[in-house]
């Protein structure tokens, strides 16, 4: 006689025999699951989050682009921008036609929706100073590549943009300002249908500065909360160059630095800790640069200077290298570093020092113009581009974009996409080992305003950016994005059959 233990053991032992026998009786289909490699495949949804614009009494355009990619599955999709609880956190479905000002998923009013793939749309902002924050969404085919430019042009007619970005949990941003006559302003804004909290961590010269308002922030949910960099420092506590890192305990939210100074004002882009750091974008007639760099590990960094610019790599006379203070921040004015040649600048762990390379961030406050009319832009270490980059809201003859390699020289195909209708222009541009071009991308088809993909074709890596530039009588406006991979692919990971996990 068979016991009742046995006969459970018997029939569990059953189950999982038709488990194991349904797992091989349909084994999965991918191309991962075929060639036993890892490969890459479409993204099926992509969210994005554009700041409060602070726009007072100037205009705001949001520029978004859809590329979509060869690899999608998806045959339709819709991208929508809209306000934050608006129903825009969900790709709405496809509508019968391009783009149009259309209800989202949950039934709310958004600003823009696009239906199209390889199409550019853009539209204005609400106005006042008083404009949200806007959450962008994709889905389908209209998810890869997904991008939206928000660029503001001020009363003065000078220009600030920044690239709409994903929630995450670690922002780095170097080269604010708490100085009297500055106004910068940090902007955290939450997505997610419950609140998140976070820290501020701010360093000077000194090191770390003590800010206890800078502790424990809420965010609530679907909301923004915008902060003055000076209101979470003493009176005492004022500095030039700084470097801020916001950490999120809970969930996940979009952090955003929008610096004015006199000079003028833009975003600071968002960076990560690395032992070697690329800052491309320099353009060739900036009339000063600072650099800054901020270690906060426990050992000093000593770090080499290059500039890849239009005759190769080279070491800048009289800025050779950079030493930084464990825990602190150093500034370095590099004045018209660049002297007429576009560049990026690159900081390498100097050699001979017997210390492991240090992970530090690094910034650069950039200022074109003079003679009293000067407008400021804002790099970071940032990556190569990879497999493409995608850039939104060009116009015919404003737009710039600075290629450079460091190792080897690259073919990069420079593809410009308008609006419903238009007919895309491609180029083709060599970029020498060690150099930068400037490019200026041509403009499709149809007038209007376009995106701009970048795509490796061979060679090594490349590293980008795009300049919008504007002048409305004397007054210069500029503003520099720069570019990394457009997330239009995500890799699936080599799978195996194995019955022996449903073994206990």
């Amino acid at each position: 006689m068979i016991s009742r233990t046995t006969q459970s053991l018997l029939g569990a032992v059953g189950v999982l025999a038709i488990a194991v026998g349904v797992a091989e009786a349909h084994p999965p289909t991918s191309q991962a699951a075929v060639s036993g490699t890892t490969v890459r495949t479409a993204v099926q949804n992509t969210a994005l989050v554009c700041p409060p614009p602070l726009q007072g009494g100037g205009s705001t355009v949001y520029s978004l682009a859809v590329p979509g990619s060869s690899s999608a599955t998806s045959t339709t999709g819709s991208a929508v921008l809209g306000q934050l609880g608006s129903g825009a956190a969900a790709p709405a479905p496809a509508p019968s036609s391009g783009a149009s000002s259309s209800a989202s998923a949950s039934g709310a009013q958004a600003l823009v929706q696009q239906s199209s793939v390889g199409g550019s749309t853009s539209v204005k902002a609400v106005s006042g100073d008083k404009a949200p924050a806007l959450a962008a969404t994709a889905g389908g085919a209209t998810a890869p590549g997904f991008t939206v430019q928000q660029t503001t042009t001020d009363s003065d007619q000078t220009l600030t943009g920044t690239e709409c970005t994903a929630p995450g949990t670690d922002f780095w941003f170097a080269g604010a300002d708490s100085n009297k006559g500055s106004n910068d302003t940090i902007v955290l804004t939450n997505t997610e249908s419950t609140a998140s909290d976070a820290d501020i961590h701010i360093f000077n010269n000194a090191g770390e500065v003590e800010n206890a308002q800078a502790s424990n922030l809420d965010i609530p949910a679907e909301g923004s909360l915008s902060l003055s960099l000076a209101s979470l420092l003493s009176p005492f506590n004022t500095n030039t160059s700084l470097v801020v890192h916001v950490v999120v305990h809970t969930g996940r939210i979009a952090a955003a630095l929008h610096a004015q100074s006199g000079s003028g004002s833009d975003w600071l882009p968002a960076t990560t800790l690395g032992t070697s750091q690329v800052l491309p974008g320099l353009p060739g007639d900036v009339s000063d640069a600072t650099l800054v760099v901020a270690d906060t590990g426990a050992t000093d960094a000593e770090l080499n200077i290059h500039l890849a610019s239009a005759g190769g790599l080279i070491v800048p006379a009289g800025h050779e290298s950079i030493d930084v203070k464990a825990g602190t921040v150093t500034a370095v004015d590099l004045g018209a570093i660049t002297h007429g040649e576009p560049a990026a600048l690159e900081l390498t762990p100097a050699s001979g020092t017997g210390q492991p390379p240090v992970p530090v961030v690094a910034g650069l406050q950039v200022v074109r113009g003079g003679n009293g009319s000067t407008d400021t832009g804002y790099l970071a270490g940032t990556g190569p581009i990879g497999q493409r980059a995608t850039a939104a809201g060009n116009a015919a003859g404003d737009s710039t974009l600075l290629l450079s390699t460091l190792t080897s020289a690259s073919t990069v195909k420079v593809t410009s996409i308008g609006g419903s209708g238009s007919t895309p222009t491609v180029q083709n541009v060599s970029v020498p080992a060690g150099a930068t071009v400037s490019v200026t991308p041509k403009a499709p088809s149809g007038g209007g305003p376009f995106a701009v993909t970048i795509e490796p074709v061979s060679g090594g890596p490349v590293y980008a950016a795009r300049m919008i530039s504007r002048k409305s009588g004397s007054t210069l406006g500029f503003t520099i994005q720069q570019l990394s991979d457009d997330h239009s692919t995500v890799e699936i990971p080599h799978v195996v059959q194995d019955g022996s996990v449903l073994l206990p």
